[in-house]
């Protein structure tokens, strides 16, 4: 598959951007895996411009990543021109994928992600703008959505109004704002896309959970390529599987044991740990992807309660070489009822479940309401994309400024990343310690309420 006139995937095979998840190493295991291209995490060009040194840790990669690949959010045409430009000249970047499709409520009720498309003529000179910055030799894609929701399908005229923008093909997630990541993806949008942009290449994207699903969704839809996401977490193997069965083979080994799986995973967060340079945090991220490992193995529940008990790779390596105190069995086969199982965002929402209700600026769908794109871009934000929110509370006796990352499983329980600054009358050592592995979960939990609202 040919994106733009220069870069060629052997394999029409693309790993999917994740916040918080896809970094260099595990987009590397990806592509050492089957994957031609995996797209870095999502950054934000107005946080990349001002010189946030989370955002430039973001826009950056392996040496061995062959493909630099990279997701980009932008409201603000010039500020896209910029990132654009900064990412291409200074940090070699090949492929850019604009998101146009993220379902966030705090993101749509900006105006931004999956409910940019609302407003076309913002949305061709934000593509417009990006495809001019990177040149004939970057490609840039478009990532969308089917929409906000049945009765509000933007991705026809969007794909087209990006493709007559300059798009370098599109990437469409084949489920509305509303349904988040809940089953099931409507394949036969990827078809309608694929029919109303001929020339371009479509990517398909949700729903692939099997190396046959990849097979059947480029059969069935006409596609020419695809994307695969939450399906491979736990299960870099997938894009090794799919690739074979995308090349006419089949697989030649089975699924591993969970032996194998383990010590996939504890590659996985050592990587993670070099690559940050700080191996709590790394440790404490790999949480909310142990379950993803662990799926289905009927002997490993001991097993995760002491990985989620970790604090340091040292607690990995003891509980992987410990199978009889840990009491899994490391030749257990790999389960077949986890393979169609969903992973993190969406994890037990069932067939026909509630949606989820999208939030609109005020006067968003008025007819001709972006006539004035100046006035339009007053209510954007780009800080309404970024996965940290900032909340002062009160602790104890005295106060901190909390950032806290929450991410939710999809079965109650949440996952936490947290930051502090302590101000007033709590010295740096009082600080410190409300983050020590024994108390954070105790000291943050009861905040979650308010951080949704």
């Amino acid at each position: 598959m040919m994106l733009g006139r220069t870069l060629e995937l052997q394999v029409p095979l693309i790993a999917a951007p994740m916040a918080g998840i896809t970094a260099a190493p595990l987009r590397l295991m990806y592509t050492q895996a089957g994957a031609s291209m995996a797209v870095s995490e999502m950054v934000i060009a107005a946080t990349l411009q001002a010189g946030n040194a989370a955002s430039r840790h973001l826009a950056s990669w392996h040496p061995q990543e062959t493909i630099r690949s990279v997701q980009l959010y932008g409201v603000r045409p010039q500020t896209l021109d910029w990132a654009v430009k900064h990412l291409v000249q200074e940090r070699g970047v090949h492929h850019i994928d604009l998101n146009f499709g993220c379902p966030v409520r705090k993101v749509t009720a900006k105006g931004g992600g999956s409910a940019l498309p609302l407003r076309p003529r913002l949305f061709r000179r934000l593509v417009a703008a990006a495809a001019a910055a990177a040149g004939p030799e970057v490609p840039v894609t478009v990532k969308l959505r089917m929409g906000l929701g049945p009765e509000l399908i933007t991705f026809l005229q969007a794909g087209v109004a990006a493709a007559d923008a300059g798009a370098a093909g599109l990437v469409l997630h084949a489920r509305t704002a509303d349904q988040q990541y809940s089953p099931p993806a409507h394949w036969e949008a990827v078809q309608q896309l694929v029919q109303a942009v001929p020339g371009l290449p479509v990517i398909g994207n949700g729903d692939v959970f099997e190396a046959a699903d990849a097979v059947q969704l480029m059969r069935q839809t006409g596609c020419h390529g695809v994307m695969i996401g939450r399906a491979a977490l736990g299960r870099p193997w997938l894009f090794e599987e799919a690739a074979a069965m995308l090349a006419g083979q089949w697989p030649d080994r089975p699924p591993p044991n969970l032996g194998h799986v383990l010590r996939l995973a504890l590659q996985h967060v050592t990587a993670w740990a070099d690559w940050e340079q700080d191996e709590l945090g790394a440790v404490l991220k790999m949480r909310k992807l142990i379950p993803c490992y662990l799926a289905g193995f009927s002997s490993a529940r001991q097993l995760q309660r002491r990985l989620f008990a970790a604090t340091s790779l040292a607690d990995w390596h003891a509980a992987a070489a410990d199978p009889e105190a840990c009491g899994f069995d490391p030749s257990e086969p790999y389960p077949v009822q986890a393979l169609r199982v969903a992973r993190l965002k969406g994890a037990g929402l069932v067939r026909g479940g509630a949606a989820q209700k999208v939030v609109l600026p005020p006067g968003w769908l008025e007819e001709g309401s972006d006539e004035d794109d100046d006035s339009l871009l007053e209510c954007l934000d780009e800080a309404s994309c970024e996965g940290v929110s900032a909340v002062p509370v009160a602790l104890f006796d005295g106060t901190a400024e909390f950032y806290v990352h929450v991410e939710h499983a999809g079965n109650g329980d949440a996952w936490l990343e947290v930051w502090g600054r302590a101000l007033g009358d709590m010295d740096a050592a009082a600080a410190a310690a409300l983050f020590e592995p024994s108390g954070w979960t105790r000291n943050v939990v009861k905040y979650i309420n308010m951080l949704d609202r």
